[in-house]
């Protein structure tokens, strides 16, 4: 859960009302799953987050979807960011600066690997071998990451995988 980019307050203000009123509900699942994705195994904390991204509640994302979700993401560092320590605000900034360099319709292309425009969890996680540890161990392990499918589906910002994925 580490990524993305420094916003103006400008920015902000300028957000829709819909998402400033997910902010609370962002919150909320982020404070009632973090011991799930903290301990649990990563299948409890995917399904956690997929079902808040899944708007609409058909099992796919579309790219609506994650775009709501990159919005609230932004607004909810603005207004509750200050409270977290500075490694894990410049680890959410980092992953919003990301998504933003690589453009997230790119980047929703390059894992939608049926080209159907929507997204399921295999194609989401297919360069990821899950297992029984929790997803940030799973995901911080070379080994169980492809690293070189995951550069390519970021395109030129693909060697910054480098600098995320723990080295061993």
């Amino acid at each position: 859960m580490k990524t993305l980019s420094r916003f103006t307050f400008a920015a902000a203000l300028l957000l829709p009302a819909a998402v400033l009123a997910d902010v609370p509900a962002l919150d909320r699942l982020i404070e009632t799953n973090r011991s799930v994705c903290e301990i649990k195994p990563a299948q409890r904390c995917i399904d956690a987050g997929w079902a808040f991204a899944d708007a609409n509640r058909d099992g796919v994302l579309e790219l609506a979807e994650i775009q709501r979700v990159r919005r609230l993401t932004e607004q909810w560092v603005l207004t509750k960011g200050k409270s977290l320590p500075p490694r894990q605000q410049g680890s959410i900034v980092m992953g919003l600066m990301l998504v933003d360099s690589a453009g997230l319709p790119t980047l929703f292309s390059n894992y939608d690997l049926n080209g159907d425009g929507r997204l399921t969890q295999a194609e989401m996680f297919a360069d990821v071998k899950l297992d029984n540890r929790p997803l940030p161990w799973i995901l911080a392990d070379r080994n169980a990451v492809d690293l070189q499918a995951s550069r390519r589906k970021l395109g030129a910002l693909g060697p910054l995988l480098d600098g995320v994925i723990a080295r061993k």
